[in-house]
Parts: C-alpha cells; structure tokens; sequence
C-alpha cells in the first residue's frame, strides 16, 4: 500500500511521521513544492524499508491538489497524511483496516471558523460534514486530521474549491463521494497538528513523555 505525504515539513516531524507509518505500506510518496529539494537530499529514494518517490507540486493549491499531483502513482488503495502533522501508528493501523473508505477526525476546539464539524451515523460512517455554530466552536468539533485511506476511485469526482477558490479541499471533494464510497470516521485522539511554533513546542513535549 503507497501512502502520499502532502505538505512540505522539517527533519523531525517528517522521520517521525516515516516511522509511524503501518507496516503494510511499502512505497511513500512525497509531494514537494518550496525546499523540496532540500527533502529529497535529505531522505532520497529510502527510508528504512521504505521505497520514496517525489511529486512536485508547480503550487500550493491545497489538500485536494497535492494528492491529485501524486496520482500517476496511486494505484488501488492508498493512505494520505499531512506531511507536517504527527500520527500514532497504532490510530493509522485502525484507519486503514476493513473499508474502501475512511477517515481521521479528532474532537478539537478549531483555531479558526474554516473547519468542518463532522456528522456520523450510528455505525461510525460519515453522513456529511457543515460549519459549526458559535456553541459547536466553544465546546469542540470534529475535525478532519487530514488522514485518509482512500482508493484510485477519489479520482472519478471534481476537486472542490475552497477559500477564494485557488486552493481544493480533499475532504470536501471526498463528501461528494461518500454516498457511493461509504467512509468510517476514526477518532485519532494521538494526532498533533502543527500550525505555529507552539504546535512544534507541544509535539516535542508530548513525543518526549512516550520514550
């Protein structure tokens, strides 16, 4: 199973993110853009067991761009990430077991109003996501943590735009297909988001209470 690191990141965060991965995923795509040549001096074409390929982004256009500049090599299933993000290897493994379709969510408070509130059924898939009201926002959502597994079928719908449309949503554009594509939303309550330096700060504390 390939999986596609899309977002451009720092030592750390990216070797962890390598070792993390299940066990099942042999090959790694990596979207690259700005100082991507700076990741590929430093990781090449390995990483322990695992087989790197490169894919260049020409822009930043978002989620839903960067996994659709790595699709000449994305075959049947594969795994997405966040490149900058961290994930516990164990909360991958669950994401990626028995479905077509699923993906991350984490109960958070959003920094900001662009985050979806996801809404489940009583069998954990997803009905569709929507913006939060004030009350939602205060109390906490869930969120997308930008880990999916998905297969070669993503590629049959449209990239949503989002923002002022120069950017695509991947979880926006995987809503349009959850009707065919049933989509089990899996808590990940281990994932660190990193936005800012205080988001490396936090990481670094809670990677160092594990060892």
């Amino acid at each position: 199973m390939p999986v596609a690191l899309a977002g451009q990141t720092g030592r750390p965060i990216l070797e962890y993110t390598l070792t993390s991965l299940p066990s099942s995923v042999k090959e790694v795509i990596i979207v690259i853009g700005y100082l991507g040549e700076q990741i590929k001096n430093r990781f090449g074409n390995s990483f322990g067991k695992l087989y790197i390929r490169y894919a260049e982004a020409k822009e930043l256009n978002g989620t839903g761009g960067a996994v659709w500049t790595a699709k000449p090599y994305l075959k049947n299933k594969f795994l997405v990430l966040n490149g900058d993000d961290i994930y516990s290897r164990t909360e991958l493994e669950s994401l990626i077991k028995n479905t077509p379709w699923s993906a991350g969510l984490a109960k958070a408070i959003p920094p900001g109003s662009k985050y979806l509130t996801f809404e489940l059924d009583n069998k954990g898939r997803i009905l569709g996501a929507r913006y939060p009201n004030e009350k939602e926002m205060k109390n906490g959502i869930l969120i997308s943590t930008g880990a999916f597994l998905l297969d070669k079928d993503i590629f049959k719908y449209k990239l949503v735009p989002i923002g002022e449309g120069k950017e695509y949503g991947l979880p926006q554009t995987i809503l349009k297909g959850i009707k065919k594509h049933p989509t089990r939303g899996v808590l990940m309550r281990e994932w660190l988001q990193i936005n800012s330096p205080e988001d490396i700060k936090k990481a670094e504390k809670a990677l160092a209470s594990k060892t």
